[in-house]
């Protein structure tokens, strides 16, 4: 079987199944849970913004604005869960396709290295569409909800307005494909999809929080260059990446991206079933 086929077969199977749709609602109804401003000592989200602040306060102001909160999205709830939702439309049907049977009889055909590389190229691409749409979805939502820059509010942004949303965008499809790495990695090792997804979330999470603990202890001795250096590891400093901060930063998550790759190859390949 050719590698375009099964990789056209995975990808269909993914972006068509109901778990993708679900995945992106979830997701961009999880950037509503994100700050979107800061008011008498309190968070405000944009969800509440959106319900009951006061209309007035709202118009004529850069940080209410709709171009604001669209890049304001990305909030701790959609760090937590990207590993689930990014995961979702690919690794259940792929650890169904093991239990069932049908990778005994599909592995012949394509080999462990086709299989392998489909599943780990079909897992990204599909993570990274899961976030991007969800992220538009919510940037549609804010379009519609909040009032746009005027002439005085757009002085505060040097670049276009299209330029910032096709980056914003660009940083959620590389964010979700990041989310979408362990999951991959730990499915060439479990055939249980909800232990592959839980194990995905507390390592992700654990990972977060050890970048956290460390840039704010680099942070509180006055090594403000190193704490702003190791926060460059986190997750969501991809957007940064394609606003133009360090984009060469990307490239490390690509050689990481790789390495998942051949780990998996190599987990599926050294198992007496090929991974079946």
């Amino acid at each position: 079987m050719k590698l375009m086929r099964l990789l056209q077969t995975d990808l269909y199977r993914g972006v068509v199944h109901a778990d993708f749709w679900i995945a992106a609602l979830l997701f961009g109804a999880l950037c509503f849970t994100a700050e979107g401003y800061w008011d008498a000592g309190r968070s405000i989200t944009v969800l509440e913004l959106a319900l009951s602040y006061p209309a007035e306060e709202v118009s004529g102001r850069f940080l209410l604005s709709d171009y604001h909160l669209f890049l304001a999205g990305i909030g701790p709830y959609n760090l937590m869960f990207a590993p689930i939702l990014a995961a979702l439309p690919s690794i259940p049907a792929f650890c169904q396709e093991r239990r069932n049977g049908y990778l005994r009889l599909l592995i012949p055909r394509c080999g462990v290295t086709r299989r392998c590389f489909s599943l780990w190229l079909s897992a990204l691409l599909s993570g990274g569409l899961v976030v991007t749409v969800g992220y538009g979805l919510y940037g549609l939502c804010c379009w519609v909800l909040f009032p746009g820059l005027t002439t005085e509010t757009a002085q505060w942004i040097a670049a276009p307005v299209w330029n910032g949303v096709l980056a914003q965008l660009a940083g959620a499809f590389f964010f979700g494909m990041v989310a979408a790495l362990l999951p991959v990695l730990l499915a060439g090792v479990s055939q249980n999809a909800c232990l592959v997804l839980c194990a995905a979330f507390a390592l992700f999470y654990t990972y977060c929080n050890l970048l956290d603990s460390l840039s704010n202890r680099l942070f509180d001795y006055g090594e403000l260059e190193k704490s702003f250096q190791v926060m460059m590891f986190y997750p969501t400093s991809v957007f940064q990446c394609f606003s133009g901060h360090q984009p060469w930063r990307l490239a490390l998550w690509g050689i990481v991206a790789a390495a998942v790759y051949g780990l998996l190859r190599l987990s599926m390949a050294r198992r007496f079933d090929k991974g079946a």
